[in-house]
């Protein structure tokens, strides 16, 4: 349930910052953009090893972070924010910041209490030694297995993250045209 509102949410999410951001000046902007940069790097790069529901990812960036993906959903939002908040457009900002905390702290929580249950129903004992590695969000020393699993470029277009690559590239290009038109 929590799934697919989270991604409804996040759409409108998306069409208020189209509407309402307007451009920070040029060093938060472009600090802004890298820390969403990383963001869609990290998710990414996680998008490589993960087989949903088939084996538990325990490589890559998740053998120091135990949901790179949201955590690289995240720094994406959070670069934005940084990018498309002028301070000369005070209630626009709020509305935004608003928006993406309603995100973070309201739905995101819920929905990864609901899937680290699932996974722990699947995936048992294993699931358990890995929570006990690492922590949700801020990486830990990273956790090298002996069979480590190398990056996928076709498990990364299986998970439709070239998604993340569009939404990324859209939200860049709506931040560019406010600031230069």
């Amino acid at each position: 349930m929590i799934g697919r509102f989270r991604v409804f949410f996040g759409f409108l999410t998306g069409l208020l910052f189209a509407w309402a951001c307007h451009p920070a000046p040029m060093v938060r902007l472009t600090a802004g953009l890298a820390v969403a940069l990383a963001g869609l790097l990290l998710r990414g790069w996680a998008a490589g090893y993960l087989e949903k529901g088939r084996r538990l990812a325990q490589d890559g960036p998740y053998s120091f972070l135990r949901h790179p993906l949201y955590a690289g959903s995240f720094l994406i939002a959070f670069g934005f924010v940084l990018a498309g908040t002028s301070s000369r457009y005070e209630i626009h900002a709020a509305l935004i910041v608003l928006a993406f905390l309603a995100l973070f702290v309201g739905v995101y929580p819920r929905r990864i209490v609901e899937e680290e249950q699932t996974l722990e129903r699947t995936f048992g004992d294993g699931w358990r030694a890995f929570v006990r590695r690492n922590s949700r969000f801020l990486p830990s020393r990273p956790f090298r297995r002996p069979d480590a699993d190398v990056f996928s470029w076709a498990r990364y277009l299986k998970n439709r993250e070239y998604q993340a690559s569009l939404g990324f590239a859209l939200g860049v290009a709506v931040i560019l045209l406010k600031r230069f038109l």
